[in-house]
């Protein structure tokens, strides 16, 4: 694949510095092969556990049960509080106390995350107590201590035994049917995966870091900002926008399906300071096939997660066939973006302008209708990244 390149390109010194940088990162041509393969494998075993729930379930149980999940996931992100790459950077640079004192602060904000979603839900806890259990496990997990050391076999190991915990959980509770299983599956997932990722961050064994450069304040805080607008935005919209749909709720399911798998390429892409055309093809391509089977075969994708789903559900797929492709172009722009000092205010003000115009949307019985302005939404957000990553370029190159 070098060699090709090689023989293509203009005999130019730009070009033979270009050239060298691609040799040097030729190991991660093959690396991203298997390490995104374990991740697809996980994201598989997700949609094996959906298969087994969307057949055993009412769609108002499972209503319920994924708009919990949504408040839930947004309660995971805030406690994260973007700073998972911030972490990564961390421990690149060998600063394991400041990076300590992040992980304090992300327990405590897990803590007034679940007290939270206590106070403010009307289900009764007894119903859905092992979710809180959730963002504790996500506060706790030293999983970046592990992608620090660029030891992505353990990651993938991580994700593939914690959705096959998962897996058998689901199938008790489609066996069984009861309440208590199903709100445990996530759980089940979470806890192995805390457990494992324990376990291997501080296990001997050599460790072979990508050198970084040292994080800065402003790169710092704009790792913040743009790991939170990454968070929030596969929950939030349905979330402000779509209480109580119990079909939009179910169609999140898939889509999230598309934000894992996104999100689980961009940070290894960021962990290894992957950029240019083939960050884009990893980013961009999966999606681009999953949009197609969505807006061709909106029914079958319906039916083969849910039992006798309804009109509605499938056309909110069809009509939310985008979603996936611009999560994944917004994912991009946050790559190119978040280590820009300049641009170190984008992501919170990005975040803050979804929160603050989410209320002054028309609003909309109809699910469909609903999906439509989240994709108009999520659009907007990536022209407004894909503009200031332009403004920003140029300044540098100015400079």
């Amino acid at each position: 694949m070098a060699r090709g390149s090689i023989m293509h390109m203009k005999p130019s010194c730009r070009a033979m510095v270009r050239c060298d940088a691609l040799t040097k990162s030729a190991g991660f041509r093959l690396y991203p092969m298997w390490m995104i393969g374990a991740n697809v494998i996980a994201r598989l075993g997700g949609m094996a556990i959906l298969v087994l729930i969307g057949h055993a379930y009412s769609e108002a149980d499972l209503g319920t049960y994924f708009q919990l999940l949504a408040v839930v996931g947004l309660a995971v992100t805030a406690t994260q509080a973007g700073s998972g790459p911030l972490l990564v950077r961390l421990a690149q640079n060998a600063a394991l106390g400041q990076a300590m004192h992040v992980v304090a602060t992300r327990f405590l904000i897990a803590g007034f995350a679940s007290i939270l979603i206590v106070t403010t839900n009307s289900v009764p806890l007894v119903q859905y107590w092992p979710l809180i259990l959730i963002p504790i496990a996500a506060a706790l997990s030293p999983d970046w201590m592990i992608a620090a050391k660029t030891r992505f076999s353990r990651l993938g190991m991580i994700a593939v035994i914690g959705q096959a915990c998962g897996i058998m959980v689901a199938v008790w509770a489609s066996l069984s049917h009861s309440d208590l299983a199903l709100y445990l599956i996530l759980p089940a997932v979470s806890l192995t995966s805390l457990a494992l990722a324990t376990a291997f961050a501080f296990e001997q064994s050599p460790s072979h870091s990508t050198n970084a450069a040292p994080t800065n304040g402003s790169s710092a805080f704009g790792l913040v900002g743009f790991t939170l607008l990454a968070g929030f935005v596969p929950n939030l919209d349905f979330v402000l926008l779509g209480t109580d749909n119990d079909p939009l709720f179910l169609a999140q399911r898939v889509f999230l399906f598309c934000a894992g798998l996104i999100a689980a390429i961009a940070s290894t892409l960021f962990a290894k300071n992957e950029v240019g055309q083939l960050r884009d093809i990893w980013l961009l391509t999966p999606m681009a096939l999953i949009a197609g089977l969505l807006l061709l075969l909106p029914d079958r994708m319906a039916n083969l997660f849910f039992a006798s789903p309804s009109d509605d559900l499938i056309t909110i797929l069809q009509v939310g066939a985008a979603w996936p492709v611009l999560m994944a172009f917004v994912a991009r722009q946050i790559l190119m973006l978040q280590e820009i000092s300049a641009a170190k205010w984008l992501g919170w003000g990005c975040l803050a302008l979804m929160v603050i115009t989410a209320p002054a949307m028309p609003t909309s019985d109809l699910a469909p209708d609903i999906m439509k302005l989240i994709e108009l939404r999520l659009a907007c957000l990536v022209l407004i990244l894909l503009a200031c990553q332009k403004v920003a370029t140029r300044r540098r190159v100015m400079a």
